[in-house]
């Protein structure tokens, strides 16, 4: 009787507030591309992999995981709410110390994180939503599809991590209304749409998101008497890669 390890994977989730500039060399990872000129094109071939340090610092106990790969990253909008920023991690390996791995150490930066209120340019098929539509809610989720290969290796047992397929999906909230009821019909035709918003601070950095051809799926919404009516509008990229371009304050 007992019981016995037979296998491991290492995986997890970073959570974090999305604030402007801090996590560009993570999501580097996440479109295995580099920003070029301030563009980051995300379903590339360049491969970049990150170390990670999970330290007990009231015990010296120290966990190092390396060759991790960041297979999605999830980025979530709510009204009164600060935008999070969610990245999922897969390793190769782990080693633990009771000493912290050498190497000079940078604090992170004082860095305001956006909220709700950073939100603006919202626009479905280059036509900007506000006066027509109230949107509510934005998440969106780019996944690699990344597959653990295991070998007969009693020093790795994770041989490598393979990215397949670049998903990206997420969900628009928004009140009911014509400009919802237009996006709504598109579905039966599967014509695809446009979806791109900038999320700006108060410095005047941002960031805009840019999805140039995404195919939609609605069901009508339904309430009393006194409720507003809200629609969630699920969608998914179809062929053209999305994009996210870095526009800091001095260039608005």
């Amino acid at each position: 009787s007992g019981s016995y390890v037979t296998g491991s994977e290492i995986t997890g989730d970073i959570e974090t507030e999305f604030a402007y500039g801090i996590q560009d060399a993570l999501l580097e990872c996440v479109a295995f591309n580099p920003w070029v000129d301030d563009v980051l094109e995300f379903g590339g071939t360049t491969r970049k992999t990150i170390s990670i340090v999970k330290g007990y610092t009231d015990l010296n106990n120290y966990h190092v995981f390396t060759g991790c790969h960041v297979n999605t990253w999830s980025l979530a909008i709510a009204t009164d709410e600060i935008v999070t920023s969610t990245f999922g991690i897969m390793g190769l390996a782990r080693k633990a110390s009771n000493t912290p791995p050498s190497g000079e150490v940078t604090p992170a930066p004082n860095a305001v994180a956006f909220t709700a209120l950073s939100v603006g340019d919202i626009k479905f098929n280059d036509v900007a939503v506000a006066g027509q539509m109230c949107v509510t809610g934005l998440d969106v989720t780019f996944d690699n599809s990344a597959q653990v290969q295991k070998c007969l290796n009693y020093e790795n047992d994770v041989g490598a991590i393979l990215e397949t397929l670049l998903n990206v999906s997420g969900t628009a909230n928004l009140a009911w209304s014509v400009g919802a009821a237009d996006l709504y019909e598109k579905q039966f035709t599967n014509t695809p749409v446009s979806i791109s918003w900038k999320i700006k601070n108060g410095a005047g950095d941002a960031y805009l998101i840019e999805l140039p051809e995404v195919l939609l799926s609605m069901e009508l919404p339904s309430g009393a008497s006194g409720d507003i009516l809200t629609v969630d509008a699920t969608f998914t990229v179809k062929d053209v890669a999305p994009r996210i371009t870095r526009i800091p304050a001095e260039n608005p």
